[in-house]
């Protein structure tokens, strides 16, 4: 058996094989715990973790205040504690120069400027480079125990939105439906929510991306609801699924049963293999042959894991081919301004076979809510 020391020895070690720089400074909280263990967020202070690549020797540069915190959970090498009022940039040059780097490899996605600025008084721009793409590989790909901990982030989603319709909700603001939400997926165990909860009544459904307000639900609204969770250990869930209060006209049944088959058509091409824009072509085709062609405005999904949007990213001009332990959403949707909005949304777990995460009804029937 893995020991959880090993396990973030591994994830280094294969970082350092598949970067050809000396060492490594790693400033993103995430991907500072994705390799240690120790989520730290440092708000204004400097966290770093430092890697050496020839001996995977590892160091954390943290604010004092949390030593607790990285006692606890961080698996490296070295600690390099910093208190308010020092400049942490002498220790980390001191601690580079142990290394012997000649060259570093930044995350130039999340780097903030002046930091960039302060290492190039030591280093010139040829000598630092970006590792983001060997990083976004690296968590794009999940094992069975990563699966194991997204399935329970699924899981208290879910039995949070099962508690929202088994009660009324007609009436309720979106507010009240969303703090709800929020109430019961901490009752279940998770420490925040990942996203939202994102809750569009009636013509504010067809914002894809809105915002929860005071809008009240009534019948002959669409109820759109996309949220998912933070675990304990810190694994998240994305989940959408969009509600008919009272019974559907027929053009909100024509709409959802178009997003609902090309959510089901993006599922069945979710396979090892298969390139990523097929899984866009073929969801986009059943929208785009039931008229709504031009509603549907986004990808068909993401990856994600310990981050709410990872790699890959599932749009129409991505030709890389799904892999093994590919942890994916498909959320094709039709958004009609004056009118409303659908979004279906599942988690996939690619894997020999394909795991669908997520299994909260969407049939037309479990989703229209009596009045």
């Amino acid at each position: 058996m893995v020991t959880i020391t090993e396990k973030y020895e591994k994830r280094v070690e294969k970082l350092t094989e598949a970067l050809d720089v000396d060492a490594v400074v790693i400033t993103d909280p995430i991907n500072v715990f994705y390799f240690t263990g120790c989520f730290i967020e440092p708000h204004e202070r400097l966290l770093a973790l430092l890697i050496d690549v020839k001996t995977k020797d590892t160091a954390l540069m943290y604010p004092a205040l949390d030593q607790e915190i990285v006692n606890e959970n961080a698996t490296v090498t070295n600690q390099l504690p910093h208190n308010d009022g020092e400049d942490p940039f002498d220790r980390l040059f001191e601690h580079l120069d142990q290394f012997q780097s000649e060259d570093i490899g930044i995350e130039g996605g999340h780097m903030t400027y002046d930091r960039y600025q302060r290492l190039l008084g030591n280093y010139t721009a040829d000598q630092i480079d970006s590792v983001d793409k060997a990083i976004n590989v690296l968590r794009g790909r999940k094992d069975e125990n990563d699966k194991e901990k997204l399935q329970e982030a699924v899981d208290i989603t879910e039995k949070a939105l099962a508690d929202l319709v088994n009660g009324p909700v007609s009436g309720k603001t979106e507010k009240e439906i969303a703090d709800f939400l929020l109430q019961k997926v901490k009752e279940y165990g998770a420490v925040d929510v990942s996203f939202g909860p994102l809750v569009l009544a009636g013509e504010n459904s067809a914002l894809p991306h809105g915002e929860s307000g005071d809008t009240a639900v009534e019948p002959g609204d669409f109820l759109l609801i996309d949220f998912g969770v933070v675990t304990k250990d810190r694994y998240v869930s994305d989940m959408t699924r969009t509600f008919i209060i009272g019974e559907p006209t027929e053009e909100q049944e024509a709409i959802y049963k178009a997003v609902l088959k090309a959510n089901e058509a993006g599922i069945k091409q979710s396979r090892i293999g298969e390139q990523m824009n097929t899984l866009d072509e073929v969801a986009r085709a059943e929208i785009m042959d039931d008229g709504y062609g031009e509603y549907f405005t986004h990808r068909i999904g993401h990856g994600l894991g310990i981050g709410l949007h990872e790699q890959p990213s599932l749009d129409a001009q991505n030709t890389d081919k799904l892999e093994k332990g590919h942890v994916i959403t498909i959320e094709p949707g039709v958004y009609k301004a004056g009118f409303g909005g659908v979004r279906i949304e599942d988690m996939l777990y690619i894997g020999d076979t394909t795991d669908v995460l997520t299994s909260f009804p969407k049939d037309l029937e479990s989703i229209t809510i009596e009045v």
